[in-house]
């Protein structure tokens, strides 16, 4: 499908509420009180996930009070239980900013796709947030000491290690996928590697408990000095290299950058399509405004080799290389004003 419109009549709302559905927070932000029409006190967005295996219908509303879920006509207990019902990569403008931008971002990316692959590990970032936010409370405390930090520093121990151990997995499967994909993108740039920075990590690159649970203690003065934490994954960060080891995040091109980029995406389409056995949908934001011609044909010709379904916006007609590369007509529709209109 391709979604075409002038730039603010809601093409990106469309697709981002196809993103919605798959459990995650937007692509574009992480407040669902922006997501609500102005003037409005609710929205919501409902649809049917066809697969090899059923089908469900699944949908979220969203209020001043937060977000609730629903499957098969009945409310579920949290949203992040859609994870896993319908598989949504997206790609839009923003994540362009993955390579220089802080790494939070390049976080986010990694904690978002490893959901996608692998479901249950939601519940391990979620355990680990709750017992850094409720240790990063106790340190605004002037009188904590530092027996208090010592449950939280456990489960920290605990939750923190499964993190890293498992961004660690994911990077070396999509140093794989992603390194092929890259070079067919940009050759000259050479081999794109991606490599995990991890305090957490000891001098063998592992996930040593012993290891994270003495440098939180050895930590702990200073934590309560500062009233902050100040060691465990939430302050990883992922090395991007090209070639002989050039530091990308300090020193990619615009260019090499947004090739960098589309080898991620494509590389976890590729994952996902591995895991699932099916394809996950793929949205594609406001792609035409970023891509120079050159990438762009490069990338619709590869993401139409298989059979998936495309969710794309843009402000002209469809791109050539979409086009030609499609076995089937390209359903086009057009959205004016907020409203959704065949084209």
């Amino acid at each position: 499908m391709y979604i075409t419109g002038l730039n603010g009549n809601g093409k990106t709302n469309l697709s981002e509420a196809l993103y919605l559905l798959s459990g995650s927070r937007s692509f574009r932000t992480n407040s669902s009180s922006d997501l609500v029409r102005w003037g409005a006190k609710e929205a919501s967005v409902f649809g049917t996930v066809e697969r090899s295996n059923g089908s469900d219908e699944i949908g979220i509303s969203l209020t001043s009070s937060g977000r609730t879920a629903f499957k098969n006509g009945s409310e579920l207990n949290s949203v992040s239980e859609l994870v896993g019902s319908c598989a949504v990569v997206a790609f839009s403008p923003s994540d362009l900013s993955l390579v220089k931008g802080s790494p939070a971002g390049r976080r986010k990316f990694l904690d978002r796709n490893m959901v996608e692959l692998q479901p249950t590990f939601l519940a391990t970032l979620m355990a680990y947030q709750r017992a850094l936010g409720s240790k990063s409370a106790l340190l605004k405390n002037p009188r904590v000491d530092i027996a208090q930090l010592e449950p939280w520093n456990e489960l920290l121990t605990e939750y923190g290690g499964k993190i890293v151990e498992n961004r660690v997995k994911f990077l070396e499967l999509l140093n794989e996928k992603a390194g092929k994909i890259h070079q067919e993108f940009a050759q000259a740039d050479g081999l794109l590697k991606l490599t995990l920075e991890s305090e957490v990590l000891n001098s063998n690159q592992q996930a040593s408990a012993d290891f994270t649970y003495q440098e939180l203690k050895r930590l702990a003065p200073r934590e309560i000095a500062l009233r902050s934490p100040l060691f465990g994954p939430h302050r990883d960060d992922v090395a991007i290299t090209l070639g002989a080891g050039v530091d990308s995040r300090a020193f990619a091109s615009q260019g090499q950058s947004r090739s960098i980029v589309l080898a991620l995406t494509l590389g976890v389409i590729e994952l996902l399509e591995e895991r699932l056995g099916e394809s996950p949908i793929v949205v594609l934001d406001d792609v035409d405004s970023e891509l120079d011609a050159a990438r762009s044909e490069k990338l619709f010709s590869t993401l139409v080799q298989r059979d998936r379904q495309l969710i794309i916006t843009g402000t002209s007609q469809p791109p050539a290389a979409l086009v030609k590369g499609v076995h089937q007509e390209v359903q086009l529709v057009r959205v004016h004003e907020g409203q959704v209109l065949p084209s």
